[in-house]
This record gives structure tokens, C-alpha cells and sequence, in this order.
């Protein structure tokens, strides 16, 4: 009986017969590979550690406990502002003032208001800090004008840790301090008043990153802190694990901004080597892997994003991590291979995720595309079986037969093996991690969290992500659909006290030629690859990878900011990567043009970096070079 074999069969069996049979290239990672890798993340490393933040800030600390403090200065001075740094805690407290010590006058300030007549009247009321939890670490100026030897500081709601505490002249220097002193004779005596203003040196004239807290810090840094001194967490939005790694460097550096940046800043520098080696494993060429490892090592948001105390590192760096397995997987095949090759990487794989997902949830979309790629290759692995079993029949020469017989053999329990691995590396060892992530919250000195607590804090979390509204619109909120063209970037800080002509500004964004680009190439790459018929392997992986950390936000209804799209931008570097292996490959002039348009990144890299980095720079810059769309928030 003849038997009619369809074109997509004899296609796939071709495809089969070809990844049982052909010769795989045989990948080296040479002493060259090594050198330009690390040329790259050193010179990325130096620039990524420089001005990262102050190891020094003031430390000892007074607990504002409801007494009222007496300041007395050597002379009557000037006051023009009051300058203070808090730690934990939130308060209220006022301020009089006085030139003999015996009389107090309650420091007020001016509101204007207008009439019906709309003429502008003036009144005076009562200063009353009312400090919440979201300003600590940060330096608070308030301005004010008033002469006095002597300063009450009346607590109204104690509890808050206050730091430091300047009264400072027109300049901006705090005067000197005669003494400090409670009025409560009964009050502790290691609770000192005194260490409010025993760090006077460290009260800026202006304000700067690189002393204090800025954008999310508030949250994240110092909820390590709180993991690190066994406190209750504040910050209970996302799992533990990434504060647990910014408390590794407050333990080694202490609870400064240096200490509570370097681990973020460090994980920004490990990627660089982990995307060389991922491009090295698709491309298998040294100029193919540094193209897009240069490119990442110069977008603006990989630079910033790792650069401040927050989870996102950590997040993008699992996930590329857990990629980077699942394509080491995909390159192995238990049909050919002893089964133990493909089982080690599809471990690391789930590893990484059960790492991802104990940092952010963002990591749990990775899992939708791990599945996918996943269940691919297990598909892959049937035909070939399929395929072994119908030409182990006609198969003539005695080694084939021998393999294809061990094939046929040996599936059915690869196959389960490979499927009981991934329940216990995908679903059993993540959950043992997550779990392990939530120690810090066990170990909290008073009310310490037990299981029924974790369940309901994942309760909350969800709770959390699914409604996150506020009142009014953020003003740096974006929408998905707009994050390719790098429209709308996040404000992360502004100083104060500089010139009028002088700013310290920080925004999250990307290079501009980067995303740009990238989103050229997708285009490109679709046009050519629809061309061909079908994507190539490599560039199918890629955007499986870039899909995943991109699509879910399409469906999520709550606000959304430029930095969600942070974890897609790696993946689309690696796109740009088979482009450039493209246009240098099958075009004349592609190499030059791939080398141009690095060196665009480059400049681009250097004119944007004192806004992506809180550089004092002037305003004139800013506007007339830098604000290509009305959108970008510079100050």
C-alpha cells in the first residue's frame, strides 16, 4: 500500500533527522572573549561605582520623646533656615524662639490668600512639623527668618529618630551651638538631646543624592535596614529577597547611601558579563558578543536603575539569568546526549526563577515564555523519537540502527525524568526558596510573623498590585504602548538650595539611540524574517524572552511607569545583536555602520549623564541640548 507522506512531515522529519545526525559546532570561549568582556564591565564598573553615594552621614541619633529641648547658640544669631535629617520613625514638633531665654515666640509662617476683591492678604500662623515615614534619610529644609540666642524645640508626637539638626545663616552654615539641654530633669540620660547636633559638618549647604535617600530608597532601604536590626518591615509590596541582598551591603558598609546602593550597583556590573556570555552562546563570535553587551553597558535605565536602592536589579538580573539557563537547555538533547546535560541547566533555570520570583513578581511572567520555550524542545524531542522509531525499520548501517534503537529505548523514561526535574526545580525548589526569603520576617524582635502571616501578606501583596490606584494621575505615570519611544521618564530627585541657574536632577529613562533603535530593529527584523518565512531559532528564543516581560503589561489595569519596561530592554539589545550580525555579514557597509552607531550611543551616554545621575549641571544644558521632547522631566 503506498502511503502519502505530507510536506510538513517530511519537513519536520528532515528537521529531526538533521538534530539526531548533523555535527553541532563545538563553542569555545577564548582567552580574546575573556579579555574584551572584561575590558567592558571594568570600564562599565569604574563609572558605575563613582560618586555612588557617601560612605558618611551623621549616625548618632536622638529619639524625639515628647520633652521640649533648649538650644542655645554662642551669640544671637541670624536664622535664615532649619536644616534636620531624620532616620526611622515620624513625629511632630515645633519651634520657638528667644533672645534671653525667658520669653518664646512661636516660629510662624506667612499664607497669602486672596479676597473676593482679589486683592492678596497676609496672615501669619504656627510652624508645626508634622514628619511622616517617607522622608527619612533625606535632608528637610525649612526656610525661615528670625533672630535669637535661644531655640525651644517643643516635641508635640514623639517616636521620630532624629539624626541631625542645623540652624543656619544666609549662607547656609549652621552657627555655632553654646549648648543642648532637656528641660525634663527626668529624662533618660542615654537618650541625649546633644546628638542632635553633634555632626554639625554634615549639614549641606545644598542638598545631593549622594547624602541621603531619593525616589523609592524610602521604601526598600529601609526596610533592609529594618531586616538587618530585626524590626517589622515597612515595605511589604513585593517578597524580601531583594532587600535581603541591599541589607548585605548595609551590614558590610553600614547605613549610609554607599552601603545601601553598592549590592544594585554590583548586580548592574554582573550583567554585563552575563549578556556577553548569552550573545557569546547565540552569535558564537567575540565582535557579535561585545556589540550588544556595549549597548546595554550604555543605556541610561540599566545605569540608573542599578545605581539606586531599589529591587529592580536584582529582578532583571534573575530573569536574564533564568533566559540565559533555558537557552543552555535548548542546546542540549537527551536523544543524543547522556540526560544529565540537559538536566543541570534546566536546574540553574529553576533556580533562577525560584530567585526571581522570591525578589519581584515581576519574574513570574518569565515563567509564561520559560513554559513556552520549554515545552518546544519537549516537542522537538517527540518527533525525533517519532522519527527514530519509523526509520529504525529501514535504517541499514549497523551505528545508526544502534542509536536509533537507544532512542527508542530510552524516551519514554528521559521524557520523565526530564518532566518529575521541572516539578521539582519549577515548582517545589522555588516555593523553598520563597519561603526561606520571608526568615527576616520570623526573626522580627516584637511581633514576629508566623506562616498564617506570609500567606496573608501574599494576600496583600495581590491585593496591592491588582487595585493600585491613586487620587489624581501621576505626573510620570505612562502607558505600556509608549515605553519603546523612551516618551515619559521618571523624575527620581531634585536638589535644593542651588542657584537659580544650577540644578542636581535625576531621571530614569533610556538612551535615546538604544530604544530607539531597538524598536527599528524589531521592524526590521520583522520585515526580514517574514521574508524568509519563518524566524530563526535564535531570534525566535530572544523574542519569546522579550514578549514575556512585555506583553503581561499590556493587560494590567494599574498605573504603570517608563522602569516596567526595564526588564524587556536586555532581550531587545540581544535583537539588535542579530541585526548587527546581519547588516555586517550580507551588507558592504555594515560594520561601519554598526560602529557609528555605538559611538552615537557613546556620546549620547556622556551628554545625558548628569541627568541620569544628579550631577550639579546648569539649567541653560539642560533646555537647549538635552529636552528633545517636552516630556522629558529634567527639572
Amino acid at each position: 500500500m503506498k502511503v502519502l507522506i505530507s510536506d510538513k512531515r517530511i519537513d519536520w522529519e528532515k528537521h529531526a533527522r538533521r538534530r539526531l545526525f548533523d555535527k553541532h559546532e563545538n563553542l569555545r570561549f577564548s582567552w580574546i572573549d575573556f579579555v574584551v568582556m572584561m575590558t567592558v564591565t571594568l570600564l562599565y564598573a569604574a563609572v558605575a561605582f563613582l560618586n555612588l553615594g557617601s560612605a558618611q552621614i551623621p549616625e548618632t541619633f536622638y529619639t524625639l520623646d515628647g520633652d521640649e529641648i533648649i538650644v542655645e547658640f554662642e551669640n544671637t544669631e541670624d536664622i535664615r533656615s532649619i536644616r534636620y535629617f531624620s532616620s526611622l520613625g515620624k513625629g511632630a514638633f515645633s519651634f520657638y524662639y528667644s533672645e534671653d531665654g525667658e520669653g518664646y515666640t512661636q516660629l510662624q509662617k506667612q499664607v497669602y490668600e486672596t479676597d473676593e476683591d482679589g486683592e492678596t492678604l497676609v496672615f501669619f500662623e504656627p510652624v508645626t512639623i508634622d514628619h511622616e515615614e517617607n522622608s527619612m534619610y533625606a535632608w528637610q529644609l525649612l526656610d525661615v527668618d528670625f533672630a535669637a540666642r535661644f531655640v525651644s524645640i517643643r516635641v508635640e508626637k514623639p517616636g521620630l529618630m532624629m539624626l541631625e539638626m542645623g540652624f543656619c545663616d544666609a549662607q547656609g552654615y549652621p552657627v555655632p551651638i553654646a549648648s543642648v539641654r532637656n528641660t525634663n530633669p527626668d529624662a533618660p540620660r542615654g537618650n541625649a538631646p546633644a546628638n542632635m547636633f553633634d555632626e554639625q559638618h554634615f549639614v549641606p549647604q545644598q542638598t545631593y543624592y549622594m547624602d541621603q535617600m531619593y525616589f523609592d530608597e524610602i521604601y526598600h532601604a529601609r526596610t533592609a535596614y529594618e531586616h538587618v536590626s530585626r524590626l517589622a518591615p515597612y515595605e511589604i509590596t513585593h517578597p524580601p529577597l531583594g532587600k535581603i541582598i541591599i541589607g548585605i551591603g548595609i551590614r558590610v558598609f553600614g547605613m549610609n547611601p554607599f552601603g545601601w546602593r553598592v549590592m544594585g550597583a554590583l548586580t548592574g556590573v554582573l550583567m554585563l558579563p552575563l549578556i556577553y556570555v548569552f550573545a557569546h552562546r547565540l552569535f558564537r563570535k567575540t565582535l557579535f558578543a561585545f556589540i550588544p553587551t556595549a549597548l546595554f553597558a550604555l543605556d541610561f535605565m540599566h545605569y540608573t536603575q542599578t545605581r539606586i536602592a531599589t529591587i529592580d536589579s536584582y529582578s532583571v538580573f534573575f530573569i536574564m539569568l533564568m533566559y540565559l539557563f533555558m537557552y543552555l537547555y535548548t542546546e542540549t538533547n537527551y536523544n543524543r546526549q547522556p540526560i544529565g546535560r540537559s538536566l543541570l541547566p534546566l536546574a540553574l533555570c529553576g533556580v533562577s526563577f525560584g530567585l526571581g520570583a522570591a525578589t519581584k513578581w515581576l519574574c513570574l511572567y518569565a515563567g509564561a515564555g520559560l513554559a513556552l520555550l520549554f515545552f518546544i524542545q519537549m516537542a522537538k524531542r517527540y518527533r525525533e523519537y517519532a522519527y527514530a522509531r519509523e526509520a529504525v525499520l529501514t535504517e541499514k548501517e549497523p551505528e545508526r540502527r544502534a542509536f536509533l534503537e537507544s532512542i527508542t529505548k530510552s524516551y519514554v523514561q528521559n521524557t520523565f525524568v526530564t518532566l518529575l526535574w521541572c516539578v521539582l526545580f519549577f515548582i517545589i525548589v522555588p516555593l523553598i526558596i520563597y519561603l526561606l526569603s520571608y526568615i527576616p520576617y520570623t526573626l522580627v524582635a516584637e511581633s514576629p510573623y508566623d506562616f498564617s502571616g506570609i500567606l496573608q501578606n501574599q494576600e496583600y501583596m495581590f491585593e496591592y498590585h491588582s487595585n493600585l490606584k491613586t487620587a489624581s494621575p501621576h505626573p510620570f505615570a505612562s502607558e505600556w504602548y509608549t515605553w519603546p519611544f523612551n516618551y515619559r521618564p521618571v523624575f527620581f530627585y531634585q536638589g535644593q538650595g542651588y542657584p537659580p541657574h544650577l540644578m542636581s536632577s535625576m531621571s530614569t529613562m533610556g538612551n535615546p539611540a538604544v530604544w530607539w533603535g531597538a524598536f527599528c530593529t524589531v521592524i526590521a527584523l520583522i520585515v526580514l524574517r517574514l521574508r524568509k518565512g519563518r524566524l530563526g531559532r535564535r531570534t525566535f528564543f530572544v523574542s519569546v524572552a522579550a514578549l514575556s516581560q512585555f506583553l503581561p503589561w499590556v493587560l494590567i489595569p494599574r498605573e504603570t511607569y517608563i522602569y516596567h519596561y526595564f526588564a524587556t530592554v536586555p532581550f531587545l539589545i540581544l535583537l539588535m545583536g542579530v541585526l548587527a550580525k546581519y547588516l555586517i555579514e550580507r551588507t558592504r557597509h555594515g560594520k561601519k555602520a554598526v560602529f557609528i552607531f555605538l559611538g552615537v550611543c557613546l556620546l549620547l551616554f556622556v551628554m545625558f549623564y548628569p541627568v541620569t545621575t544628579g550631577t550639579v549641571t546648569s539649567r541653560a544644558y539642560s533646555d537647549h541640548f538635552l529636552r528633545w521632547l517636552q516630556s522629558w522631566p529634567f527639572y
